[in-house]
C-alpha cells in the first residue's frame, strides 16, 4: 500500500490525464488549433470598465470608470506594453506602462521612469488567464487532471485542475466543444496598493462573447473578473492582431533605466510600503498620519486612541500603531472603521494585536471579507443601532446613517471634542446630510472628519 508522501509523489510526476488533454486539444482546435498554438505576439485594441468592489445588496452600486488601451504583448520575452487612455476632468490622458520580463516602467508623456513591481505581478497573472494562453498553459500542465462535471448556464462542462502560473486553479470547459468558460484560483497581491487589502483572495475570471478575428482565432471578446467574489473589472476587446510586426524598441527598456528600477525601493518594495515621516499631533488630540495608504488619523478619548481606518494593509497598520507608540504613548482603545470603499488591510494587524474592531454596518461586510482573505478569526462589532462607546472617562455616540450612495453609513460624535467623524460623507450632499443630522441630534460640531482626513474644516449651513 503507498504511503501518504509516496501517493503524493507519484501523482505529481504521473502524466497528464487523458481525457484531460483530449478536451483541452478539442478546445485548441476551436480556438485556432496551429495559429494559436504558433502565437507569439498580440496587440489587442480594448475597453476596461473597472468596478467598485462592493458588498451591497442594491444592484447598479459598482460605480464604474473607464479605460481604453492598446495592449501589445510578445510572449517569447514576457514583454507587455500597455498604453492607457482615461478621462481626467475635460480631457483624456495616456500613460504607457511597459513590463519587459522583471522590469516595470511607466512614461507620463515625459520619458519612463521606474514603476512598481505590482506590474510585474499584473503581466505574470495576465499572461495565465488571457484566453489566448490559458489552455495552453493548462496543455502544458503535467498535473492536469479531470474533475466531475457540473452545470453553468444549463450547460454541462468539464472540471479541470492544474498548477497554473504556480497556482492551483480550476478551469472550467464546455463538454460539447472544449472552450473554456470560466477560470478559477486564489491569490495574494501583497504588492498592489488596491489588492493587498484583501490578502488572500477568490479570483474568477469568465470569458464570454466569442468571435473569430482576423487570422482565423477564435477568443472570446468579454473578460469579466470577479474578486473576493464581487465584480472586479470587465475588459472587452475591440479588435485583436495577431503576431503583428512591433517596432524594435517597443519593449526596450535601457540599461539605465533597468538600474534605476532596481535600486528604487519604491519600485521593488509594495506601492504602501512607505515610513510614516510625516505624521503629527493636531489640536492635542489629534493625530494625522499623511502617509498615502495610513490610517486617517487618531483621536484621543479618556486617555486612549481610537484609530480612524486601519490602513490598507497589515504593514500600514503597524507604523501607525508604532509612531503613536513613540511619540504620544497611550494605549489604543479600538479601531473605528467606517469607509465604505475597499481598504481597511491594516484590520488584520489589528486583530493581531487584540485591538477591538468596531465599524459602521455598512463597512462591516467589507472588514469581514479582509479578515477572511488574512485567515484572521474575529468578532466585529457592527453598529446597527444607536449607542454610546464608553473610552475611559470619556465617551463616544455611535450611530448610522443612510447617504445616497452609502447606506449605513458611519456616524461617531464627540461631545467633549465637540467633533463628528463621518467616514463615507464624500460629496457635499453627504456632507450636508450629516450635518442635518447632526442639528437633528443637538449634536455641536465645530471639527469634522471623513475619510479624507481628520480634521476637516465644517461647511456652512
Amino acid at each position: 500500500m503507498f504511503g501518504i508522501c509516496t501517493l503524493a509523489a507519484w501523482l505529481a510526476a504521473a502524466p497528464a490525464d487523458t481525457a484531460a488533454l483530449r478536451l483541452v486539444d478539442l478546445g485548441i482546435e476551436h480556438m485556432g488549433g496551429d495559429a494559436l498554438r504558433r502565437l507569439e505576439r498580440v496587440r489587442y485594441d480594448m475597453i476596461t470598465q473597472w468596478q467598485r468592489t462592493t458588498f451591497e445588496a442594491r444592484p447598479y452600486a459598482d460605480a464604474p470608470a473607464y479605460e481604453t488601451h492598446t495592449d501589445v504583448r510578445d510572449y517569447t520575452i514576457g514583454g507587455w506594453r500597455n498604453t492607457r487612455r482615461a478621462p481626467v476632468g475635460g480631457e483624456w490622458r495616456s500613460i504607457i506602462d511597459l513590463v519587459r520580463d522583471s522590469v516595470a516602467v511607466r512614461d507620463f508623456g515625459a520619458g519612463f521612469v521606474p514603476l512598481n513591481v505590482a506590474y510585474v505581478d499584473e503581466r505574470d497573472e495576465l499572461f495565465t488567464y488571457s484566453p489566448d494562453r490559458v489552455l495552453l498553459h493548462a496543455r502544458g500542465a503535467s498535473d492536469l487532471r479531470a474533475g466531475a462535471d457540473t452545470m453553468i448556464g444549463g450547460v454541462p462542462h468539464v472540471r479541470l485542475t492544474a498548477t497554473l502560473g504556480g497556482k492551483a486553479a480550476t478551469l472550467f470547459l464546455r463538454r460539447g466543444d472544449g472552450l473554456p468558460t470560466m477560470l478559477r484560483f486564489r491569490a495574494a497581491h501583497p504588492n498592489d496598493f488596491g489588492l493587498v487589502e484583501w490578502g488572500e483572495m477568490d479570483v474568477e475570471v469568465w470569458y464570454s462573447n466569442w468571435r473569430t478575428f482576423a487570422g482565423g482565432i477564435s477568443l472570446p471578446a468579454q473578460w469579466d473578473i470577479r474578486r473576493v467574489q464581487r465584480p472586479y473589472k470587465r475588459i472587452t476587446v475591440l479588435n485583436a492582431t495577431f503576431d503583428p510586426a512591433f517596432a524594435a524598441d517597443s519593449f526596450a527598456v535601457a540599461d539605465s533605466l533597468r538600474a534605476a528600477y532596481h535600486a528604487s525601493p519604491r519600485a521593488t518594495r509594495p506601492m504602501h510600503d512607505l515610513p510614516f515621516d510625516s505624521a503629527r499631533v493636531v489640536q492635542d488630540d489629534f493625530v494625522e498620519f499623511r502617509t498615502f495608504g495610513g490610517p486617517v488619523g487618531a483621536v484621543r478619548l479618556g486617555g486612549r486612541w481610537l484609530v480612524l481606518e486601519a490602513g490598507q494593509a497589515p504593514l500600514s497598520f503597524e507604523r501607525a500603531r508604532d509612531w503613536l507608540a513613540a511619540n504620544a504613548p497611550a494605549p489604543v482603545a479600538a479601531v473605528i472603521a467606517g469607509q465604505m470603499t475597499p481598504g481597511n488591510g491594516g484590520a488584520a494587524a489589528a486583530v493581531d494585536a487584540g485591538i477591538p474592531l468596531i465599524a459602521g454596518a455598512g463597512a462591516a461586510p467589507l472588514l469581514r471579507a479582509v479578515l477572511h482573505g488574512y485567515n484572521r478569526s474575529a468578532s466585529i462589532e457592527a453598529v446597527t443601532k444607536p449607542r454610546w462607546l464608553k473610552i475611559g472617562s470619556d465617551s463616544l455616540r455611535l450611530e448610522t446613517l443612510d447617504l445616497p450612495d452609502a447606506p449605513g453609513a458611519l456616524l461617531a460624535w464627540a461631545p467633549s471634542l465637540r467633533w463628528l467623524y463621518a467616514p463615507a460623507a464624500l460629496t457635499p450632499l453627504d456632507l450636508r446630510l450629516v450635518l442635518e443630522r447632526a442639528r437633528q441630534r443637538g449634536w455641536a460640531v465645530e471639527r469634522l472628519g471623513t475619510a479624507r482626513g481628520v480634521l476637516l474644516p465644517v461647511p456652512a449651513s
